[in-house]
């Protein structure tokens, strides 16, 4: 297949991504509006759904006996949502507000630093899995009574109304159409790279750590030009927390062991320090800033070019 040719299949596969992004995030928003839900609560589904290609990577990983690569792809993962996709949003869209609440996100923040506190050993067994998992389910239900707004009466008709399970059967349509045409993506990027002779590291940096997180990034600027940050946050925070619950799945199918060294310290001490600066920067003025997003954005950077060091080493 041709080099021009590639570029074309790209070209239309992005205009397809960016036309199933707007009817996700245009039903999302009618949903909240009928429901009565915040659009919070529905970014926490969200971001569930969209964080299938990270299990569907690390299912395949572990059939092939190789789920450790897993391990730094889902939380390599988090600085790849928090900083790359989070900070250029704030850069391009100035701020968003919070609701300054330390209830809601400091038990977020836990969750997601959990598998460091328990693959200390070096390894992630059943009992490692099954602990990231009830936290997973632990921290939804925390969030749920937290987030829940009672419906009334008039709510509960409109639940019974078909123009909501058209929405939401839209909306469904729209995510699985945002993984199928994100797949399809990678797959021609990955084509396209091997074209142009770019190397394997730079190969599994954009496929594993931008790749897999493209439904995220496309719903996120695709909620940021709709007017939607509230969405759009949820539904990073929800991502980036998600890929916990895959890690435990991951870990109770089979055991995932790996190596303690140079690269998973500085793996913790990014996913650490990004963690930290959002926990910061979200308390802070009761919204995140564009220069907040800046020093996200460095953060991600100088967890890239780390990982490159190492690697080259």
């Amino acid at each position: 297949m041709s080099l021009i040719l590639n570029l074309a299949i790209l070209f239309v596969l992005f205009i397809a991504l960016g036309t199933a992004a707007n009817l996700t995030v245009k039903n999302i928003r009618l949903i909240a509006v009928s429901l009565k839900m915040k659009l919070f609560s529905l970014g926490i589904i969200l971001g569930v759904m969209t964080t299938l290609p990270e299990l569907s990577v690390g299912i395949n990983a572990t059939m092939e006996d190789a789920a450790a690569l897993s391990v730094g792809n889902i939380m390599g993962g988090v600085v790849v949502i928090i900083g790359l996709v989070l900070g250029t949003s704030l850069l391009l869209n100035r701020k968003i507000d919070t609701d300054h609440n330390m209830k809601s996100i400091l038990p977020i923040c836990f969750v997601i630093l959990s598998p460091f506190l328990l693959g200390t050993d070096g390894k992630f067994g059943t009992i490692d899995g099954s602990i990231m998992v009830a936290l997973y389910v632990g921290l939804i239900y925390y969030l749920y009574r937290l987030n829940r707004s009672p419906l009334d009466i008039g709510g509960l008709v409109v639940v019974k109304n078909k123009k909501v399970f058209k929405e939401v059967s839209l909306a469904i349509i729209g995510v699985i159409a945002i993984m199928l045409i994100s797949h399809w993506i990678i797959l021609v990027t990955l084509t396209l790279l091997e074209k142009l002779s770019v190397s394997k590291l730079i190969i599994g940096l954009l496929v594993f750590s931008i790749g897999t997180n493209l439904p995220e990034i496309i719903i996120t600027f695709t909620s940021w030009r709709r007017k939607s940050s509230e969405l759009s946050l949820s539904h990073l925070v929800s991502s980036a927390f998600t890929n916990i619950l895959v890690l435990g799945i991951l870990a109770i199918l089979n055991p995932i062991t790996f190596i303690i060294g140079p690269i998973y310290y500085v793996l913790c001490f990014f996913v650490t320090l990004i963690i930290l600066l959002f926990l910061i920067f979200y308390r802070s003025n009761r919204s995140l800033s564009r220069l907040e997003g800046g020093f996200l954005l460095l953060v991600y950077f100088s967890f890239l070019l780390t990982n490159l060091y190492f690697a080259s080493r």
